[in-house]
């Protein structure tokens, strides 16, 4: 994880690719989308927003479903990684996506 900040995030995406692959079953859900919303962030900080967001569309449904606070926590802050693309579509996508499942 310290990577993320203070390393390289191409090590700490690894990681995480790695790391989620090991939390396949149903109750693992919470710890996935963790590990994944991080891996949301390393795709941020390696210029790949778009693909960040399309991780984080996967983050936005586990937590949800679980609701669990720290997933929606770490998708709060990569969502606020964003911000410098906030007027693309597909970073609209990703707000209606929270939305539907906040209002629901």
């Amino acid at each position: 994880m310290c990577e993320l900040y203070v390393g390289d995030p191409s090590a700490a995406h690894d990681r995480f690719v790695r790391s989620a692959a090991l939390l396949p079953a149903p109750r693992e859900q919470v710890q996935r989308a963790i590990v994944t919303t991080d891996q949301a962030l390393a795709r941020i900080r390696l210029g790949e927003p778009r693909a960040a967001a399309d991780l984080l569309h996967e983050c936005v449904a586990a937590a949800a479903s679980t609701g669990g606070r720290v997933p929606a926590l770490r998708l709060r802050k990569a969502r606020h990684g964003l911000r410098p693309w906030r007027r693309e579509d597909w970073v609209a996508d990703l707000d209606d996506h929270l939305m539907d499942v906040l209002g629901s």
